[in-house]
């Protein structure tokens, strides 16, 4: 899995770890809009104005999503890589990070998974998000330790 950001690595560095989001999590997220009766007006009018759209092409285009969705840390920057038809890749350098949150909601209690946010003191950038990471507390430690300890300077 290393091997896919050798595309955006720099010649001096290196990917430590690489994180998959949990896929059952990640599915959740799509079908819940089904489920909950606030979108269902919202639904009807997309399903009649583009049924195939949406019983075809968005689980087609998510899927494709899934699989093009990776994290990773390298020794010197964070970097997410997505896309539902391309491939996308968003990094922040560890200098630039000033905190991180964890966000466990209900459904992440479920799959034992949750939310890492990566925040810039710029008003301009969005945060860097790792959605649906397992075990997200101790992903964030070890990015943390990893960052404290080999990456600031």
């Amino acid at each position: 899995m290393k091997e896919m950001f050798n595309d955006i690595l720099a010649r001096d560095e290196q990917v430590i770890k690489v994180f998959k989001p949990n896929k059952k999590r990640y599915w959740k997220s799509f079908w819940i809009m089904f489920s909950i009766p606030i979108f269902w007006p919202h639904i009807i009018i997309l399903a009649a104005l583009t049924l195939f759209t949406i019983l075809f092409w968005g689980p087609m285009l998510y899927k494709k999503g899934y699989n093009n969705l990776f994290y990773c840390y390298t020794n010197k920057r964070l970097i997410v890589r997505s896309g539902m038809i391309g491939v996308d890749y968003k990094s922040l350098d560890y200098k630039d990070m000033t905190s991180v949150d964890v966000k466990v909601g209900f459904l992440d209690r479920k799959t034992k998974t949750g939310t890492i946010t990566f925040r810039t003191p710029s008003a301009h950038c969005r945060p860097t998000v790792f959605a649906y990471v397992e075990q997200p507390y101790e992903v964030m430690k070890e990015i943390q330790e990893y960052v404290d300890t080999h990456a600031k300077k």
